[in-house]
């Protein structure tokens, strides 16, 4: 009989599902004979736009389920997606309280959540694995290892389809190619789309293509990077050609790196394995900065700025320095 499994999580944006796929995939790899049920309270992207990066691994998703950080579900609401069904395994990857205490009424014969410490768990940190102020894909690896036994020192590489259909395919050099994603969702987190266009011009003149890699709702900023003799490669006659993420994590591995700010765009690239210079300024880099593929630019190391007026020096001079280690690879 397979073993059944929920994983709980209450709500994945691009870059918290992206997190997720590898841990997924790894869950799926040691339980292979397992129905695996992916539930939120709120929408995941796991289900839409990531979805060819976890077929195969997830069985049924459930959303909406109606968890919630509430005393009064917690006494008198029994859940009416989840309650039917015995888990005998419950993965909560969360760790508000009152959403753990309701998630663990729900039929179950092994429960692990970090939220407490461990307190209303059947699996503690035996281990005793880091669970604050770390990378949060090494978080969601340090629960695995708890339940599995093995250790992940060393998160293991995503599993992504070869997928390919842009109408024409990147042949110059990869080691010459450098993307650029001047988006975010969130435009807090954005440095100035002026600023990227000068660093293109600056790295043209050393000798670098340089690729525009822009998002359906950057479409204001397409007549700039062409006017400006830059290549935008998931886009024709002013439309996008395709929101696929298959295609679009294999097109990044034509290029050499990519600069950016803390966006989706820049999840896609370090999954695809490789290796960003991420500007930060209102998010955490050590949450939001994936180990060995980036390299986190934070303006608050350099004074009091923000980032509509970090400056191009202070950035060309850790570009250069970040250029220069990949190259010398």
């Amino acid at each position: 009989m397979k073993k059944k499994i929920l994983i709980y999580s209450f709500n994945d944006q691009l870059g918290d599902g992206l997190q997720k796929v590898a841990f997924i995939q790894e869950l799926k790899k040691v339980f292979d004979n397992s129905y695996i049920v992916y539930s939120t309270s709120n929408k995941t992207s796991l289900r839409s736009y990531l979805k060819p990066l976890i077929a195969g691994y997830i069985d049924e998703f459930i959303e909406y389920n109606g968890i919630r950080s509430s005393i009064i579900d917690l006494i008198f609401k029994k859940n009416a997606k989840l309650s039917n069904i015995k888990f005998d395994l419950i993965i909560d990857l969360q760790k508000v309280v009152l959403r753990t205490l309701n998630l663990k009424k729900i039929p179950h014969e092994i429960f692990i959540s970090p939220a407490a410490n461990f307190f209303f768990s059947n699996i503690k940190n035996y281990k005793k694995n880091l669970m604050k102020n770390i990378y949060i894909e090494q978080f969601y690896f340090n629960i695995l290892s708890l339940i599995t036994g093995n250790n992940y020192k060393r998160i293991p590489e995503m599993k992504i389809p070869n997928k390919l259909h842009f109408h024409y395919a990147i042949n110059t050099d990869t080691s010459k190619n450098i993307g650029i994603a001047p988006g975010a969702g969130d435009k807090k987190k954005t440095w100035p789309f002026e600023s990227y266009l000068e660093i293109g011009k600056y790295l043209q003149s050393r000798n670098y293509n340089v690729y525009f890699f822009l998002g359906p709702d950057e479409k204001n900023l397409l007549e700039s990077c062409l006017n400006n003799g830059f290549l935008c490669p998931e886009w024709k006659n002013g439309e996008k050609i395709s929101d696929d993420i298959l295609s679009i994590m294999n097109l990044a591995k034509r290029m050499l790196c990519l600069l950016c700010n803390d966006s989706g765009t820049s999840w896609m690239f370090e999954f695809a394995c490789i290796k960003t210079f991420k500007i930060f300024g209102v998010t955490n880099e050590k949450k939001f900065a994936r180990p060995e593929y980036c390299t986190p630019l934070e303006i608050s190391k350099f004074g009091n700025y923000q980032l509509n007026n970090f400056p191009m020096e202070i950035y060309k001079e850790q570009l250069n320095i970040f250029l220069n280690k990949i190259n010398e690879n």
